[in-house]
């Protein structure tokens, strides 16, 4: 069972499979044409026409001896007629085959596909047009909502504040400890929400350098030393290097084996990192032998909020947004996040990373 996110080209914060490529694909592509059975059923009633059409002519003519004479001239007109019908064909079911591109372009998590109806006119269009118009209504629904959540989560950073000051007054104890802890994990909240709407809106600035992945996981590891089931580092046989963000490469590794830890606590087997390098890209593999993630589940697991245990209590998890986070910091540096996962036996995440990020958002360096 896998999931892939591509996360230079799809957003988890829509409900379409795409993708929006676990997105993300990964998942969530058409990776393969839909066979237009609509279009070949009329093909092949045109060309059974023109067979009982010919082998009517040809009854005829044999019947009053022309059968020679006229053969040639049935087979011409009859190929001419094949290949205007074919291209009237070809015209009359071209909107219909253009609507089934913006189709699977929306599928795909592309929202600002809009169809170019000015100067057309017919149904085709109409349907066109009104399809526009459902795809901006939906991306307005998405921003309203995104800008709300965005707006509270700046609204809430003051009183957070004035709390932390009030809770530096209060005496050593559990209480203190407890409330301490409560706000740590709203502040931590908050600043994952808005990082991630920085980067979806290409306005995070990306501090590229150069990037020691090995020297970066061994920290991490240390930082979990004395969480179980412990972490194995498998050290590659040459030094690897490639430029991103220091501080987001740090972010997502983090994210993604605190994850690993948590849902393998109970095992023996310990939470092993290694790396591949390629020509082009680097990939970091975080690998547990936990409870897994339900396959049903697997494509959700990259949007804002989700999680696979509902109860949302504080043993179970977070608050379902450290994979999305990870996800936009992919898709920043124009990278991907592969996600396969089996019941009962594990998850491996894939961290792929271009060496160059060309095609990434890039605001200073």
């Amino acid at each position: 069972m896998s999931r892939k996110k591509n996360a230079s080209t799809q957003s988890p914060y829509t409900c379409f499979p795409a993708n929006l490529k676990s997105r993300i694909s990964p998942m969530d592509k058409w990776t393969v044409q839909p066979i237009h059975w609509f279009f070949i059923r009329i093909l092949i009633f045109f060309l059974w026409a023109c067979i009982i059409l010919t082998l009517a002519l040809i009854h005829i003519l044999h019947a009053h001896g022309r059968m020679l004479h006229w053969f040639f001239h049935i087979f011409w007109i009859l190929l001419i007629i094949i290949i205007l019908g074919s291209l009237v064909l070809r015209r009359m079911f071209g909107p219909l085959r253009w609507l089934l591109h913006g189709v699977q372009e929306i599928s795909n998590g592309n929202l600002d596909f809009q169809f170019q109806v000015q100067k057309y006119h017919g149904e085709i269009w109409c349907i066109a047009h009104q399809f526009n118009l459902m795809v901006q209504h939906i991306k307005n629904m998405i921003h309203s909502k995104e800008q709300l959540l965005l707006g509270v989560s700046h609204e809430l950073r003051s009183p957070l504040t004035r709390m932390n000051v009030a809770l530096a007054m209060l005496p050593e104890g559990k209480l203190k400890n407890s409330i301490r802890q409560d706000l740590s994990e709203m502040e931590t909240m908050l600043e994952e929400i808005l990082i991630t709407e920085q980067l979806k809106n290409n306005n995070g600035q990306l501090k590229l350098s150069q990037i020691h992945p090995l020297s970066l996981v061994r920290q991490l590891a240390v930082h979990y030393k004395s969480r179980k089931p412990k972490i194995r580092v498998i050290v590659p046989t040459h030094d690897i290097i490639f430029q991103a963000d220091e501080e987001r490469v740090a972010i997502v590794c983090r994210n993604v084996i605190e994850n690993a830890l948590k849902y393998s606590s109970h095992q023996k087997k310990p939470v092993k990192i290694f790396f591949k390098e390629t020509r082009s890209h680097v990939k970091i593999y975080i690998q547990d032998y936990g409870i897994g993630i339900p396959q049903e589940e697997q494509e959700r697991v990259f949007e804002p909020f989700y999680r696979v245990d509902k109860s949302r209590t504080k043993t179970s998890g977070g608050y379902g947004l450290g994979l999305s986070l990870c996800f936009e910091i992919m898709r920043a540096h124009g990278g991907t996040i592969e996600l396969k996962s089996s019941l009962n036996h594990g998850t491996l995440i894939t961290l792929t990373w271009p060496k160059y990020p060309s095609n990434a958002v890039q605001k200073s360096s």
